[in-house]
């Protein structure tokens, strides 16, 4: 019965029955408006309240932050230090992907659906590998500040002075991120986004109040925003630190010997934006830097989505590897591929009909020139998604030395095209056009390395993603229809 319904019933009650029993039904009244009001509630939690909605919400949180974050940084810092912080955060960025290529995707293949015992053990290992590693770290840290002393700038000696224990506090926070993720946890992961990019953005602002926004003051609120989120996550008992005890000689090595390759996969894969904005403040200065670092955010918007489905699609793709059922394998990488380069097209679109207003609302007006930068990245990101699940889909069938191999050719042609175009024309704009080339290929190169192992079709990608847009959308509005 809807709510109109009720209310005409109990106001024509009004004049049909003896006052004491109308005081009785409007109390009624209330307390069916008060049902009422939960039951909708209660319908329209049911629309948000599953995996890819969370997974989803946690990485536009962290992208609203992040990008809150840059706009206001690249209006406080001078062109030339905005692109010294671009490069510093990069490298401390390619140092913990190597640290999370090692374990993340090994955690997610072989925590998830084991026994209790068994998973402590993965835990305790996982433990002690980050441990380790974070301690390798430390010593290089030290040894390349020793070493490299005199061929930096007091800037960069800064960065390298706390560079180290930046990678020790987001330790607890990365850690609890991985087993949050092989739990399918995405509403815990979204709280940790949160601290971490919500407690620098805060900092951000707090020392701009008291008019102190230098880039050691920067790295100061990023590594307290770090700090934070990591003794978040310890208070709330999600970074299974205790398990350590439970490590096994075993499990250190099946998540080595799994991790080791996808790390040079992920290296090859990271080192692609760094070789980009290495090259490009060596070749051409740290102003060109700050330019190139526009498209960079533009892509956050596609990143999103694609890191999204990224998350849910893991678990899935390894699971049917898993247990060897492969016509499964390929229709569910056909139908996350599929339904992400759908869902991408009228943003992508969007933002190359607006490119100048979105830069000035980014960045302010000293940074269009980053115009023609944007738009190349933008037709660059239609082939993200085949791109990045072609990745996912080979580190998840135990193939992580084939994407291994197609990352490291990428990266090897993308230094060669930068280095060649930034000689001939020395101008950011050609790098990105040496990317756009780059990405193409390899999809390509991609594209045909999967099929030895997965049987799919580019007929198969359009048909099952169209198809899952048709339900994803069916579900939402069945839904809101219920809420209604």
């Amino acid at each position: 019965m809807s709510n109109f319904y009720i209310t005409v019933i109990l106001w024509s009650l009004e004049y049909t029955v003896p006052p004491i029993i109308l005081s009785c039904t409007k109390t009624a009244q209330i307390s069916i408006h008060w049902f009422y009001i939960k039951y909708m509630g209660f319908k329209l939690l049911l629309v948000f309240n599953n995996r890819h909605f969370h997974s989803l919400l946690g990485n536009l949180v962290s992208a609203f932050l992040n990008v809150l974050s840059f706009a206001i940084l690249v209006r406080l810092l001078s062109l030339s230090a905005f692109g010294e912080w671009v490069l510093f955060i990069g490298t401390y960025t390619v140092l913990d992907q190597i640290r999370t290529a090692l374990l993340q995707s090994g955690i997610i293949k072989f925590y998830t659906g084991v026994d209790e015992k068994t998973g402590r053990e993965v835990a305790g290992s996982a433990w002690y590998l980050v441990l380790i590693l974070t301690g390798i770290y430390l010593l290089l840290n030290l040894i390349a500040g020793l070493i490299l002393y005199n061929f930096f700038d007091e800037t960069w000696r800064f960065f390298m002075r706390w560079l180290g224990v930046m990678m020790v506090v987001s330790v607890p926070f990365n850690v609890a991120s991985w087993f949050l993720q092989a739990e399918h946890r995405f509403d815990k992961i979204l709280q940790i986004r949160f601290w971490q990019n919500g407690g620098f953005l805060v900092l951000i602002l707090v020392f701009h109040f008291f008019g102190t926004v230098t880039l050691p003051y920067v790295l100061v609120a990023y590594m307290t925003g770090l700090a934070a989120t990591s003794g978040f996550t310890l208070l709330k008992g999600w970074t299974k630190v205790r398990t350590v005890v439970h490590s096994t000689k075993k499990q250190v090595i099946i998540l080595v010997k799994y991790g080791w390759l996808i790390v040079g996969s992920m290296i090859s894969s990271g080192f692609l934006n760094y070789s980009d904005n290495f090259l490009i403040r060596t070749m051409i200065s740290p102003a060109a830097v700050a330019i190139y670092s526009i498209p960079q955010k533009f892509m956050e918007v596609i990143e999103i989505i694609l890191r999204s489905f990224v998350a849910t699609a893991q678990p899935t793709l390894s699971g049917a590897a898993n247990r060897n059922e492969w016509p499964e394998v390929s229709r569910a990488f056909s139908r996350y591929t599929g339904v992400v380069s759908i869902v991408i097209i009228p943003f992508i679109i969007g933002m190359i009909v607006f490119t100048q207003p979105l830069i000035i609302i980014l960045a302010g007006r000293a940074y269009l020139p980053a115009t023609d930068v944007v738009r190349i990245f933008l037709l660059c990101a239609f082939l993200y998604p085949i791109d990045r699940f072609i990745g996912v889909a080979l580190d998840m069938i135990n193939r992580p030395l084939t994407n291994f191999y197609k990352n490291f050719i990428k990266l090897v042609l993308n230094i060669i095209g930068d280095i060649v175009f930034i000689r001939l024309f020395h101008d950011v704009r050609w790098v990105a056009f040496g990317s756009l080339l780059n990405m193409v290929f390899c999809v390509v190169i991609g594209y045909y390395m999967l099929k030895k192992y997965v049987p799919f079709t580019t007929g198969e990608i359009i048909r099952l993603g169209w198809a899952e847009c048709l339900v994803m959308l069916e579900k939402v509005t069945g839904k809101l229809k219920l809420v209604k």
